[in-house]
């Protein structure tokens, strides 16, 4: 991750302590908004799968969402992410760049 990525992410996470989510929680749920899968998730940021889904269930769990598209609209809402968090992660993860998953 580089130095800017860090400090946007950071940023953003201490902008929204009344969630408390953290930047990792951030990737993930911007995957999500993405429209990856859990099992793409996963490739993504080399994680298993059921990593992947445990860290969602306490995302939707800290953001009362009842399920992923709630849980995108609640962040989108909040301003949790947004284009520029988006922009970040394609471009942090190269996933322009990767044909398939």
């Amino acid at each position: 991750m580089n130095k800017n990525t860090d400090v946007l992410l950071k940023n953003k996470t201490a902008k929204i302590k009344k969630h408390h989510l953290t930047a990792r929680e951030i990737e993930y749920l911007s995957l999500v908004a993405m429209g990856f899968k859990n099992i793409e998730i996963a490739k993504i940021l080399s994680v298993t799968e059921s990593t992947v889904k445990k860290t969602l269930e306490a995302v939707f769990q800290k953001l009362f969402a009842k399920d992923r598209a709630n849980a995108v609209a609640i962040a989108f809402i909040h301003d949790v992410i947004n284009a520029q968090i988006l922009s970040i992660i394609v471009k942090k993860y190269q996933i322009n760049k990767i044909s398939s998953y």
